[in-house]
């Protein structure tokens, strides 16, 4: 059993410098694995989840971390959210990350999978952030950008775990984390993702501001031309995903009440629902469909 999630034994560092020279010395692993096995308080928040999760780890999770620690530690912080709130939840061998009251007729298979920025033109850039004021300078929210890394870690999920799901017909969770793109949003992103919403839109009627609805966004382009669906839940073929849990926080910022950050959204389209009493600790929503109207609620 291993005390800590950090398996290098990393000097503790107080400048940047000292940082570099670490990243130098080991330039197959992830950034953010050396500086927050750097840095104690760092150390700290993420050992003490490891402590709760480390049962449910498989036998490369330590040795992946190094690699994709962004990605690893949101499943870690997941699990741990899932424990901590009462869910009877065991690893897959097979399969996806999770499963609650594995074997038992009311099974939920779930997935975790964070967002990275990307590398090809399609990437989304990383925020300014000045350091004088003169320095200020003005930058566009790369909306599109995001909504495409989100769409790609979903659809990269449906693909890999679609024939397991509809064997073992049960309802699936793909849980996602966002943190790693940056950037605030006036709504939860994946909401947009998921339903194709645009901005919200007001007018003014005698000289009062009135809340007009959503204005639809179904589809952006890639810097190639080529067209992106962004209304994941309302194609046909994403009706094995009953629900997306979602977190817009790194787990390095994770609140002192573990997953009170994630938020769930029901598939209206789903073959399989799912009861929200079972994750009654989320924030949950809701799409209706009435003729031509659409609403989101939350739950």
């Amino acid at each position: 059993m291993n005390k800590s999630i950090f398996t290098d034994d990393f000097p503790e560092i107080s400048t940047n410098n000292e940082l570099h020279k670490i990243k130098k010395e080991y330039p197959e692993y992830d950034s953010y694995y050396i500086a927050s096995g750097c840095k104690k308080e760092r150390k700290e928040i993420f050992d003490s989840l490891w402590q709760i999760y480390q049962p449910l780890a498989d036998k490369t999770f330590l040795s992946d971390c190094k690699k994709h620690f962004h990605q690893r530690t949101w499943e870690m912080y997941l699990g741990v959210a899932l424990i901590k709130n009462g869910l009877n939840i065991s690893s897959s061998e097979k399969g996806p990350d999770f499963v609650v009251d594995k074997g038992r007729e009311n099974e939920i298979f779930i997935e975790a999978t964070a967002c990275t920025r990307g590398e090809t033109k399609d990437a989304v850039p990383a925020e300014y952030f000045a350091e004088k004021p003169e320095e200020i300078r003005i930058q566009d929210v790369p909306y599109d950008k995001m909504l495409i890394r989100l769409t790609n870690s979903l659809d990269s999920k449906y693909k890999k775990y679609k024939d397991f799901i509809k064997k073992k017909e049960k309802p699936y969770i793909i849980a996602i984390n966002r943190s790693g793109l940056g950037y605030l949003n006036d709504i939860p992103l994946i909401l947009k993702c998921l339903f194709g919403l645009g901005f919200q839109s007001f007018k003014i009627i005698n000289d009062k501001l009135f809340n007009a609805g959503w204005t639809m966004k179904k589809r952006v382009f890639k810097e190639n031309g080529s067209e992106v669906p962004i209304s994941f839940f309302e194609e046909e073929e994403h009706n094995i995903i009953s629900a997306v849990i979602y977190s817009e926080k790194s787990v390095l910022n994770c609140p002192k009440e573990i997953g009170s950050d994630c938020i769930l959204v029901h598939n209206p389209k789903a073959k399989l629902s799912i009861d929200p009493k079972i994750f009654s600790f989320l924030r949950q929503y809701k799409a209706k469909y009435k003729k031509d109207v659409f609403s989101i609620r939350r739950i």
